[in-house]
């Protein structure tokens, strides 16, 4: 009797593994990449032509790092745009103000910090809808722009936010502030990579929770000095987009119902 012989893989099963590995890796972009504009526009950086970038905080606000940021910015008199979470609006209701004071852009960032991909489109409006109400009734600024929380963005997400007038932002710097790497690699990991048109994440909260942001505030005026030996004006989100870049077909929708704000 002839041994059976084992069958060896068919080419048929190695396509469909290697299709649904594409797939999967393309999903992954689409939802994870911060520059990704599959699912819809986010803005993710201005006009390389242009010696400007946006300097963004994440999360907040969150004392006393908040605060002493502000002081930072005040002191050598840069705008800088904050993404709000609501939660955080309501404890912290004087630091919102004194951004709005300031000149300071504040963005939307969800009331509770919430992973949107995956939800309903009633939740995800609900975490923005929220949000913007705490900000707005804290220190009457309605704002413009919508980051969703640790940049992952659902498919559902962009007609919700477009309910609210808000634009979605990503961004094209982010030194990984988050894991306290230490103020000296914050600071390298900024200048090392930075160009005209970049916006910036920083992070002056921690989720809805709090947490230490000393790496951070330490690291700022090191990051201005370096902006500035580089030729490079810090300014908003709202400053950066006017001279264009890339992923605002969302925002330039909204302009002319903006300009009537």
């Amino acid at each position: 009797m002839t041994p059976s012989v084992g069958k060896k893989p068919s080419l048929h099963r190695f396509h469909v593994v290697g299709v649904g590995l594409l797939l999967f890796g393309f999903l992954s972009r689409s939802l994870l990449s911060p520059s990704s504009q599959v699912l819809g526009p986010a803005f993710t950086h201005g006009d390389r032509r242009v010696p400007e970038v946006a300097l963004t905080f994440d999360d907040g606000p969150n004392e006393p790092y908040t605060g002493r940021i502000l002081d930072i910015l005040e002191a050598r008199r840069v705008k800088a745009t904050f993404f709000l979470v609501g939660e955080n609006v309501r404890r912290f209701p004087g630091t919102v103000r004194r951004e709005a004071a300031l000149g300071m852009e504040l963005g939307n960032h969800t009331m509770h910090h919430a992973n949107l991909v995956g939800r309903s489109g009633g939740a995800i409006f609900r975490e923005m809808e929220e949000a913007q109400e705490a900000i707005e009734q804290t220190c009457g600024v309605e704002p413009l722009w919508f980051r969703p929380p640790h940049g992952f963005r659902d498919p559902r997400l962009f007609r919700q936010a477009a309910r609210l007038d808000l634009a979605v932002a990503e961004w094209s710097v982010m030194p990984k502030d988050w894991t306290q790497p230490g103020m000296p690699a914050i600071v390298q990991r900024v200048l090392n990579t930075v160009k005209p048109g970049d916006i910036i994440l920083l992070h002056d909260g921690v989720n809805a929770t709090g947490g230490d942001r000393s790496e951070t505030v330490e690291a700022l005026p090191y990051i201005l000095d370096g902006l500035e030996a580089r030729g490079l004006k810090p300014v908003t989100l709202s400053e950066l987009a006017a001279s264009g870049g890339r992923g605002l077909r969302g925002y330039r929708r909204l302009e002319d119902r903006l300009k009537d704000r």
